[in-house]
C-alpha cells in the first residue's frame, strides 16, 4: 500500500534521520505519526479561498482583461485547486534555516541569506539604535531632506569594500539597476547583455527605450561576435551578473574584461547574488577571480541577501555617482533608504569583513555536500557553482508536486517554473546557507529521498 504522504510530518523525520543509516520508505511509514492538524501540511492560500468560488479559473475582470493576466488566473486557479501554490507562503516569525510558517517548524530552503546572518545581534541591534537616532523613516527624498549620516557611512564603506571611488545607495535592487541603465546608457549607445540577467536590468532597458541585443548565456565567443558587428554606437556595455540567480553559475569575468579591453566597452556588473559570497573576503566576483575593480567600470547590487538589510547599491567613479545624485529618478524622485535598513547593511558589511572568510568556507561546504548528495539520488543541479542549487526536474507539473510533497515533510523549497524559466527549464531553487547543520542537510537529502517516489 501506498504511503498516505499527508501523515509524514517534518518533525517525525528530525528525529527518525541518523546519517549513518540508509534508511528506507517504510522505516517512515512504521514508525509512529505525531498527531497534527492536516491543513498544517498543505500550502497557506495566500488567496484567503478567493478561487475556491470557481470550478474554473474566473474570467479576467474588465480593468485586467488581456491575454497574459486571463494566463495567470488559470495558472493560479490549477495550482491553488492541486495545493500547489507554494508562493508566497508567511513566515510567522524571524527567517533563518528554521522558520515557524502554518503553524509548524519548518525549514527553510530558499532563502538568500547565503552567510547566515540574519539575527546576528550585531546586525539586528545596529538596526535598532538606527531607528532610535534617526526614526522610522527620513522624511523624503535623499535629493531634499531625506538623507542622513547612515547614508553617507554606508555609501563611503560600499566604495571602499568594491575598490571605487564612490557609491550611491537606494531604497532596492531593483531601484538601483533602474538608476544605472536610465542615467549611465543613452539610446546612442549599443547594449549587450548575457541572456539570463536579472528582469530589473531587462525592465530598465525596456523602460529606457534601449535596444540591445542578448549574448548566449556565459558564452565569450557568442559575446565576441556581437562585439565585431560593425555599429555607430556612441559606446557599448556589456551587462553581466557575477552569480546568476537561476542557475548559480559565475561569470567569466576574465574573458568578458579582455574582450571589453579589445572592443572598448563598459561593464555593468550586478552582484546582487556574489557580494559577501565569492572571494576569500567576500568581496566579490572580481576578488574571487583576482580581476582588478579598475577593470569593471559599474558595480549594482541589492543588499538584502548575503547583506541582511534592505536597498540597493552602485559603486562607481565619483563624477559618475555626482551625476546619478542629480539625474536617476529612483534617487531624486523616490523615498531615500530607511534608516533601519542602512544601519542593518552597514553592520552587514562589517560583519562580511569581521567573519566572512570563515562563513564562506562554510557555505561553500554546505553546498557541495548537498549537491553530491542530490546528484547521488538522481536530481539534475545544472552548472552551479555556488549556493544557488537548481533541482532541474524539466516538467511543471512534477515540479510543483515536489515542492509541495516537500512542503509536507516539513521543507520550504520554493519552485521556479516558466515564465521565470524557459519551458522544460522548471526547477525547485535552493539556496545553502552558512546557518545551516551537517543534521539539518542530511534531514534535506533525507526528504528528497523520500518525495522523488511521489512525482
Amino acid at each position: 500500500m501506498p504511503c498516505d504522504f499527508a501523515t509524514i510530518a517534518k518533525p517525525q523525520i528530525k528525529y527518525m534521520l541518523n546519517p549513518s543509516i540508509n534508511y528506507a520508505l517504510a522505516d517512515v511509514i512504521s514508525a509512529p505519526q505525531p498527531k497534527q492538524d492536516p491543513a498544517a501540511l498543505l500550502p497557506e492560500d495566500p488567496f484567503t479561498g478567493y478561487f475556491n468560488d470557481f470550478a474554473e479559473a474566473p474570467v479576467a475582470e474588465p480593468l485586467i482583461k488581456s491575454r497574459s493576466a486571463s494566463r495567470w488566473l488559470r495558472d493560479i486557479h490549477s495550482m491553488v485547486s492541486q495545493n500547489a501554490y507554494l508562493f508566497q507562503q508567511t513566515m510567522n516569525g524571524k527567517s533563518g534555516p528554521a522558520v515557524f510558517a502554518n503553524n509548524r517548524d519548518m525549514y527553510m530552503l530558499s532563502s538568500y541569506d547565503y552567510l547566515g546572518l540574519l539575527g546576528h545581534p550585531y546586525i539586528e541591534n545596529a538596526s535598532i539604535n538606527a531607528i532610535k537616532k534617526y526614526s522610522t523613516g527620513t522624511g523624503g527624498a535623499r535629493m531634499l531632506a531625506g538623507t542622513n549620516q547612515l547614508h553617507r557611512q554606508l555609501e563611503k564603506k560600499i566604495a571602499d569594500f568594491k575598490g571605487k571611488e564612490a557609491a550611491i545607495v537606494f531604497s532596492s535592487g531593483y531601484m538601483a539597476n533602474l538608476a544605472a541603465i536610465s542615467t549611465l546608457v543613452q539610446k546612442t549607445d549599443r547594449v549587450i547583455a548575457d541572456e539570463l540577467v536579472h528582469r530589473s536590468l531587462i525592465d530598465a532597458l525596456h523602460m529606457s527605450h534601449i535596444e540591445f541585443e542578448k549574448f548566449r548565456h556565459n558564452d565569450v565567443a557568442h559575446l565576441e561576435q556581437l562585439l565585431q558587428k560593425p555599429n555607430d554606437a556612441k559606446k557599448t556595455f556589456i551587462i553581466i551578473e557575477g552569480i546568476y540567480s537561476m542557475e548559480g553559475d559565475i561569470c567569466p569575468l576574465p574573458e568578458i574584461v579582455a574582450l571589453k579591453k579589445k572592443y572598448g566597452a563598459f561593464i555593468i556588473l550586478d552582484e546582487a547574488h556574489s557580494i559577501g559570497v565569492l572571494g576569500a573576503t567576500g568581496r566579490g566576483v572580481d576578488e574571487h577571480f583576482g580581476v582588478s575593480p579598475d577593470d569593471v567600470e559599474v558595480y549594482t547590487s541589492a543588499l538584502s541577501k548575503a547583506i541582511p538589510g534592505g536597498g540597493g547599491f552602485i559603486a562607481t567613479s565619483k563624477q559618475a555617482v555626482i551625476f546619478m545624485q542629480h539625474a536617476a529618478s529612483s534617487f531624486v524622485f523616490s523615498s531615500a533608504m530607511s534608516p533601519a535598513n542602512a544601519g542593518a547593511s552597514l553592520a552587514g558589511i562589517e560583519m562580511i569583513e569581521q567573519e566572512g572568510p570563515e562563513r564562506i568556507a562554510k557555505v561553500f561546504e554546505n553546498a557541495r555536500y548537498l549537491k553530491t548528495h542530490l546528484n547521488r539520488l538522481g536530481f539534475g543541479t545544472g552548472q552551479t557553482q555556488s549556493p544557488i542549487i537548481p533541482v532541474i526536474v524539466g516538467d511543471r507539473e512534477k515540479t510543483l508536486k515536489l515542492s509541495a510533497k516537500l512542503y509536507e515533510l516539513g521543507f520550504l523549497a520554493n519552485p521556479v517554473i516558466f515564465p521565470a524559466v524557459p519551458p522544460g527549464g522548471d526547477r525547485l531553487r535552493l539556496c545553502v546557507t552558512a546557518a545551516q547543520s551537517k543534521l539539518m542537510l542530511d534531514e534535506v537529502i533525507f526528504a528528497f529521498d523520500v518525495a522523488k517516489q511521489y512525482i
